[in-house]
């Protein structure tokens, strides 16, 4: 008997990320292996569940609703609130105005260990609004995006009480995520899966290291940078070697590839 396909291959076939020879394949080996068949097609469902749950539709109807918002305001609004179609330097970061209403798509035991932090905590990281299917990053394995996709990070606190994410670019630059400013925001109430307020849209090229710290007392937003900027120079400048920040807390890191 033949070795099972792995999680991976069968997720990369579900999402025509294959090549044609690869994808016939895996198709012919689940054709005639009943447990690769039926991982497959839970892959299918949960992808099918993910996009009647969290359409990305939705998300692109808030951003038109920020950007009329702007345009109507008197005041010039702030430097990082830009319109999605403008170009913009590569280590600037478009961020939107919009909450994003989206599920869980943790389905599998696997992906579930990566996400999972300590204190009964999850965090998620979600992508979609380009021409490709919404997917989830996975921790640890880089992620490619293609233009005009987006990011929205989800979590479950565990019993953490507070949250903060940010960024880092392949030339260092740090970007507090959330909150912009102050100190790491207090959880949103209940025990459920939360989202943060907000969509991104990472502009340039190079990897961009997304970082989403749960702790159980607020952290300076300074003290969340420095310790990134830290870790950046300890890894020689790599943001993809980088190591989990020296701050109290729970710490889930995305690498995502930029076009």
């Amino acid at each position: 008997m033949s070795a099972h396909e792995s999680e991976w291959t069968l997720r990369r076939l579900s999402a025509g990320e294959l090549t044609t020879t690869e994808a016939a394949r895996v198709q012919a080996h689940a054709a005639s292996c009943e447990s690769c068949a039926q991982a497959l097609r839970g892959i299918q469902a949960a992808q099918t569940r993910l996009e009647a749950e969290s359409p990305f539709g939705r998300f692109e109807a808030g951003v038109e609703q920020a950007l009329r918002r702007q345009q109507d305001s008197a005041r010039p609004p702030p430097r990082r609130w830009v319109a999605t179609t403008v170009a913009i330097a590569a280590s600037l970061l478009v961020v939107v105005l919009v909450r994003p209403l989206l599920g869980s798509s943790a389905e599998s035991g696997a992906i579930e260990g990566l996400n999972r932090l300590k204190g009964g905590a999850t965090a998620e990281l979600l992508i979609g609004g380009g021409l490709g299917p919404q997917r989830e990053a996975i921790p640890g394995r880089p992620e490619a995006l293609d233009l005009g996709e987006r990011v929205t990070v989800g979590y479950t606190a565990g019993t953490h009480r507070y949250v903060a994410a940010l960024s880092v670019d392949a030339i260092g630059e740090v970007t507090p995520l959330f909150p912009e400013a102050g100190a790491s925001a207090p959880v949103a109430p209940g025990s459920g899966q939360h989202w943060l307020p907000g969509g991104w849209e990472f502009t340039g090229s190079g990897a961009e290291r997304v970082i989403v710290v749960l702790s159980d007392e607020p952290l300076p937003q300074e003290t969340l940078v420095e310790a990134a900027r830290r870790a950046f120079a300890q890894a020689d400048g790599d943001v993809g070697r980088m190591a989990e920040l020296e701050v109290p807390g729970a710490q889930t890191h995305w690498v995502l590839q930029k076009p």
